[in-house]
């Protein structure tokens, strides 16, 4: 059985992340994926980036499909999000509003892939939305978005929009209702919202931001959840728990993919690594004592999984 996180533990995870738990912000993707279970926020934050769509329900979707609906203003301290890598992909927000199905994912380190990533979230919605026997025109419309704090594109853009057009016939759309957005927290150019501009410009740098004197609404609604997440006992063992098994994850990953000298070995060493980390982190929280239902949000196993660990 794992032992409980120490206070060692905590000095380590703080060391090894770079950021003290207490200065942990909206910009580090596990305090997102949590501020972003309130459904309240998180519609208001989709009516940012896509302004004129009014959300009106939110479910959260799991790795399977299988759907969540969340009340308006849940207790935050039972909405802890799914942080952990799902079979390698991560989707920090990934809920549907009855008619569309949005993706909603914080990057904050330059990635040379990015468009092929936003490619296998696209895949990864289209493959959950029908069962055997649906018709393909019961596809709903998706929107796979990206916050990024660097410029994806280098154009200076605040924000960047995408769908399948004909390159050969001006103006004609393909139509498949597959749109991918990238927002740009540096951006300079674009017509956007006031509101969104401000909220591009917190999420660049929340320690420089001018929070007290805003006007946006949002802003200080995330500021007021963040802080009530990182007074969260359940939030701060979860993600001291987190920070160090990820990284003993990529531990065992490197010396599993030096030992076989070759890139495949290096994914394959990662991704069973991070499989065990999974395991391991929900036995740590059960001997915690955290419940199972808690247990499920965070770690995106069924209850079923979860108990047929607790012993071990």
């Amino acid at each position: 059985m794992p032992k409980n996180p120490t206070d060692d533990d905590l000095l380590q995870a703080r060391l090894e992340s770079g950021v003290p738990i207490d200065a942990v912000d909206i910009t580090n993707d596990f305090m997102f994926a949590y501020v972003m279970r309130d459904p309240g926020l998180c519609m208001e934050l989709l009516e940012y980036l896509l302004p004129g769509r009014k959300i009106h329900q939110i479910r959260y979707l799991s790795e399977d499909g299988t759907e969540t609906v969340e009340s308006a203003q849940p207790e935050p301290q039972k909405s802890l999000a799914g942080a952990f890598d799902k079979r390698g992909v991560r989707l920090d927000v990934y809920l549907d509003d009855g008619k569309s199905i949005f993706n909603v994912e914080l990057q904050v380190a330059p990635e040379r892939a990015i468009a092929q990533r936003a490619r296998l979230y696209q895949a990864h919605i289209d493959i959950h939305q029908l069962d055997r026997g649906q018709n393909f025109d019961e596809l709903r419309p998706s929107f796979v978005i990206f916050i990024c704090k660097f410029d994806p594109f280098g154009k200076g853009l605040y924000r960047y929009e995408f769908e399948n057009i004909c390159r050969d016939a001006d103006g004609l759309a393909l139509n498949d209702e597959t749109y991918k957005l990238f927002f740009n927290t540096k951006g300079i150019k674009g017509d956007i919202s006031e509101n969104l501009r401000s909220l591009l410009e917190y999420m660049n740098d929340t320690k420089a931001y001018p929070v007290g004197e805003t006007s946006c609404d949002l802003i200080k609604k995330i500021e007021q959840a963040v802080g009530m997440a990182r007074q969260n006992d359940d939030w701060r063992r979860a993600f001291v728990t987190y920070q160090i098994h990820q990284r003993q994850a990529e531990l065992r990953g490197e010396e599993r993919g030096i030992a076989i000298g070759e890139k495949r070995g290096i994914a394959i060493g990662e991704e069973r690594g991070e499989q065990r980390a999974k395991r391991e982190i929900v036995k740590q929280m059960l001997s915690n004592n955290l419940p199972v239902e808690l247990i499920a949000r965070i770690s995106g196993l069924s209850v079923s999984e979860i108990t047929a660990l607790q012993g071990q």
